[in-house]
């Protein structure tokens, strides 16, 4: 992503729209909504990802399932991401099937099928979801850092939901929710991959300029938004789809937006309202047990500004020195040297509204949390006292600028990459100037940095012992 800043395109309903060329013989379409679990209200933890569930499920010209035989069919690959901050769908597929997957994207977008059948098909989906992370033998580690590190913030409830909370919620309640939080103008629609541009804008217009802007929810009672498409019985098979032919699907018809007028309920919705995380005030240590894991776990945990503080790119150089790739420090000392640990890892957890930075360990057999936690944090904060050479840092530089530059990137990935950029900063080329930041700084910038946001400040450390009994540490 080292092109100028990307400046997406807006069509008359609020849809923002960008595309980005990438070599190779497939496509990638990517429909973010701006609404995570930030959104989902108090008492209903899951919501955003149930409508989204019910946005990927079936559609007025989709059965259930449809879609995803379309993709196969076509030899692509499709899947939902739901995450604190935003609602996704994402697509790849052989080139030539760029207009058909843009078709059936805007048809999901105008025209989801809410109604009791798909909500209980969805209520049973998001269960299972909930459900597959708890395999993982370290999962209550992980979710203790969430709930934990957090505060205040609903990022402490997670995304995936509490489905108990969901099971009583009745249609219109969802497609009020929907209405709100899941129109056009909320969402981005990102295309990467090998496509013609003039082919691709005509598209994008066709079959999404249609789409209605969202009505308010004190409007919704029913399924009564206009189809993306409005097909014809010489265009059209009776499923919707655009009819096949040697060179892609055939253009479909499509009846325009009506025109609001001043008198018109047609609004755009405003911004929910800015969440604010509190401060921990001092440092905690909490026990967990891990029955079924195999070996004992510990992690640190320091609270982080929000992704679009001025001070993220100094984070992320500093996360690359110690954690990114075989070369960083807690893996050189915990793992090669000392051998306390069996693996690491140590990410930065950037949200809209806050973040963690999180350094996370399986210990080696033999050891047990205690030490290994104590050995973390020593490395952890040595980064503000030992100096960084110069070597060190090109490396940790050298390790970001390939992590930001999208020229051998996939398609798959730089859709992914530029519609979270979006959703999380408010802003796709945000990769970009992060990079043009922290590739000024020096290793004394890193370490006077460091001394003050993570030397100075409360840490959360969880300790997670194998059958060992759970609370607070003395």
């Amino acid at each position: 992503m080292s092109a100028p800043p990307l400046e997406p395109q807006r069509l008359p309903n609020g849809l923002l729209w960008l595309a980005r060329p990438v070599p190779g013989s497939q496509v990638a379409v990517r429909v973010v909504y701006r609404c995570g679990g930030r959104d989902d209200p108090t008492g209903r933890s899951g919501l955003s990802h149930l409508v989204l569930r019910l946005i990927a499920g079936a559609s007025r010209y989709l059965e259930p399932g449809q879609f995803h035989r379309l993709i196969a069919s076509a030899g692509g690959r499709t899947r939902i991401e739901i995450d604190e901050d935003f609602a996704a769908l994402q697509t790849v597929v052989p080139a030539p099937q760029l207009e058909r997957v843009l078709w059936a994207e805007a048809e999901r977008m105008s025209n989801p099928r809410l109604d009791p059948d798909t909500l209980a098909s969805a209520r049973q989906q998001l269960r299972q979801a909930v459900q597959e992370p708890l395999l993982n033998p370290y999962a209550r580690l992980d979710l203790a850092v969430q709930r934990h590190g957090y505060l205040t913030h609903p990022y402490q409830r997670g995304a995936l939901g509490d489905p108990e909370q969901l099971k009583d919620l009745d249609i219109d309640a969802v497609r009020a929710f929907h209405a709100a939080r899941f129109g056009c103008d909320r969402a981005l629609l990102v295309v990467t991959g090998a496509f013609d541009e003039g082919a691709l804008a005509r598209w994008v217009m066709h079959y999404f300029g249609s789409i209605r802007p969202p009505m308010p929810p004190s409007a919704v009672t029913a399924l009564t938004a206009a189809p993306a498409v409005s097909p014809t019985a010489s265009a059209t098979p009776a499923s919707g789809l655009p009819a096949s032919s040697s060179s892609g699907p055939a253009a479909v018809p499509v009846t325009p937006p009506a025109a609001a007028s001043p008198a018109s309920p047609v609004a755009s919705v405003a911004e929910p309202r800015e969440l604010r995380e509190s401060r921990r005030p001092q440092s905690q240590t909490l026990k967990l047990s891990l029955a079924q894991a195999p070996l004992p776990a510990a992690a640190l945990v320091w609270q982080v500004p929000r992704a679009d503080d001025p001070s993220l790119p100094t984070w992320q150089l500093a996360q690359a020195l110690l954690g990114l790739g075989r070369s960083g420090r807690l893996t050189d000392t915990l793992v090669d040297e000392k051998a306390l640990a069996h693996q690491l890892s140590l990410r930065l957890d950037a949200h809209r509204d806050a973040g963690l930075l999180v350094a996370q360990a399986l210990a080696a057999h033999g050891q047990t949390a205690a030490p290994l936690a104590q050995a973390l944090q020593q490395e952890v904060l040595r980064l503000a006292d030992e100096a960084i050479t110069d070597e060190e840092l090109g490396k940790a530089k050298a390790l970001l600028r390939r992590e930001t530059l999208s020229a051998e990137w996939t398609a798959d990935r730089l859709a992914r990459a530029l519609g979270t950029a979006w959703a999380v900063r408010g802003d796709a080329g945000a990769a970009a100037k992060d990079m043009a930041v922290w590739i000024k700084l020096g290793g004394a910038d890193v370490q006077q940095f460091w001394r003050r946001q993570v030397v100075q400040a409360p840490v959360l450390t969880l300790l997670a012992d194998v059958g060992a009994a759970a609370g607070v540490a003395a």
